[in-house]
């Protein structure tokens, strides 16, 4: 009866509808909060300055993009007039366009789910897709409300997968890429892309990180003024989250932070930046986050390579999708509005007959649980136990174990068009 309501045309209309709407009003509303600080970037590089440095935090940098990102963001600069830092007048025509293309970008992305997730049937796929946009709201709508770019990354990564599943790696790569320049943690899903290709990918990713982080922002920016932005990004942005040898100089343990390594360091960490009380050795507390994080990588390259079968696919591309969540030094809840991607490709693996019994209902006991925690981030007592997290945890780790599982029988399934 509750799937019957979930996926009636009227209610599903409806419901987005009134969500696109109410959301739209609530956007303008806060005036664009996180776009404020693309379009920072957009002003800082058009006045020859690093959009890295920070004014009222010198110490923590609110821009975190490649430097090529300024230019995907400078069309929706419009009559935007920066009047401080982070602060604009005149910035709804910003807001408006901004939310506009997100909401197109996730009818995008609609769009191709079923074109790279495989179902047994059409019907069963889009009734799926209702299911798991209408489960993952509370996110998207906390993501499209702050004026975030999470759900356009997203969709530059999924017509990254659906040009690489049609062999198109060269401008599978270039997506990819672009993506990447929005959220440089979904550079895990090259393992998945060079699993696959049985490491043809390296060239067209090399390739790719040449044109969208080289050649093209300095045909626009200028040579060295890119290279200066690019040494500028890696020392500021990803060098204190990637290459650091210690705890303490890289983890923020704010609790809207979701990923591992905050989650790990609330258990053994207090306090606040400059001013930790440690429970063990900062330097303990960084090999336990390394050596967890090679685990789950291990473990999800493993999952990947072993199983081939196409009604797995989908799973895989999950898997990805949670490192990219989880993995980071640090990850807001906003960007679990990803989790329609998650639900869809699990109910999809569901609908195959021929998949182990067993199999489904791990992943349909496991989808109720990250579906409540996810509703539950704006409680910050749930945040600070780092619920979202762990519950996330819980259900890679479901789906490693339905992939690896999975029985050899042969499924008849359409092809990618």
């Amino acid at each position: 009866m509750l799937r019957r309501i979930l996926t009636s045309n009227y209610f599903f209309a409806a419901t987005a509808a009134i969500f696109i709407i109410s959301l739209a009003c609530a956007t303008v509303a806060r005036e664009g909060k996180d776009l404020k600080v693309g379009l920072f970037g957009v002003e800082q590089v058009l006045n020859k300055k690093s959009p890295y440095d920070n004014p009222t935090n010198p110490s923590r940098p609110l821009f975190r993009y490649a430097p090529a990102f300024t230019i995907l963001q400078y069309p929706y600069l419009l009559k935007s007039e920066m009047t401080a830092p982070f602060e604009f007048k005149k910035i709804a025509p910003s807001v408006i366009a901004w939310y506009l293309t997100v909401i197109l970008c996730l009818f995008i992305s609609a769009w191709l789910l079923p074109k790279i997730i495989p179902a047994a049937d059409d019907k069963a796929a889009f009734e799926n897709l209702k299911i798991s946009f209408l489960l993952s709201l509370p996110a998207i709508g906390y993501e499209l409300s702050n004026g975030q770019n999470k759900l356009f990354a997203l969709c530059l990564m999924l017509i990254a997968v659906y040009l690489f599943e049609r062999k198109k790696m060269f401008f599978s790569s270039i997506f990819f890429n672009l993506a990447l320049t929005v959220y440089i943690p979904l550079v895990f899903f090259v393992l998945y892309f060079i699993l696959k290709s049985k490491g043809k990918y390296i060239i067209s990713f090399i390739t790719g990180v040449f044109l969208v982080f080289i050649l093209l922002p300095s045909l626009v920016l200028g040579l060295n003024f890119n290279l200066f932005l690019l040494k500028e990004w890696f020392m500021r942005c990803l060098k204190p989250f990637f290459l650091t040898n210690t705890y303490a100089t890289y983890i923020d343990l704010r609790s809207s932070s979701q990923s591992l390594p905050s989650a790990i360091g609330r258990i053994f960490v207090s306090g606040h930046t400059g001013s930790f009380n440690y429970r063990i050795s900062p330097v303990l507390i960084h090999l336990i986050i390394r050596f967890t994080t090679t685990a789950i990588l291990l473990a999800s390259c493993w999952a990947t390579w072993k199983n081939s079968k196409a009604e797995c696919r989908g799973l895989q591309y999950a898997i990805f999708l949670i490192l990219a969540l989880i993995l980071p030094a640090y990850c807001i809840y906003y960007t679990w509005g990803w989790l329609f991607v998650v639900y869809f490709s699990a109910f999809n693996y569901m609908t195959f007959r021929e998949n182990s019994e067993k199999t489904k209902k791990l992943l349909l006991f496991l989808v109720p649980i990250l579906v409540i925690a996810s509703c539950l981030f704006s409680l910050r007592p749930f945040n600070h136990l780092s619920l979202l997290c762990w519950t996330t945890l819980l259900f890679w780790g479901g789906l490693v174990s339905v992939i690896l599982r999975n029985n050899r029988r042969p499924v008849l399934i359409k092809k990618i068009p």
